[in-house]
């Protein structure tokens, strides 16, 4: 009996992997590695982002980093998004 092949290890899992690519254009409209994203009406747009990143990171089983662009501020970030949904500031 064979035993079956382990998966790659997903890039975010690993310490050097690409960080998600956020883009913020607006209270409610972003991009998410190219993917437009949109809060709902009374909605906030950061809390549609980290939502969507918290489930990537469970959905890895590892924390997902990113590099957040707010266009509203002309700001970014670095943030490390965990599974149970903190995050943290990177460097």
């Amino acid at each position: 009996m064979t035993e079956p092949t382990p998966s790659p290890i997903p890039p975010a899992a690993n310490p050097g992997a690409a960080d998600a690519q956020v883009h913020v254009f607006s209270p409610n409209a972003g991009l998410i590695d190219g993917v437009p994203v949109t809060a709902p009406p009374y909605g906030d747009i950061q809390d549609v982002v980290l939502s969507i990143l918290q489930q990537r990171a469970q959905q890895l089983g590892a924390p997902t980093p990113a590099t957040i662009t707010d266009n509203r501020y002309g700001g970014a970030i670095r943030l490390l998004i965990h599974p149970d949904g903190t995050t943290e500031q990177l460097g």
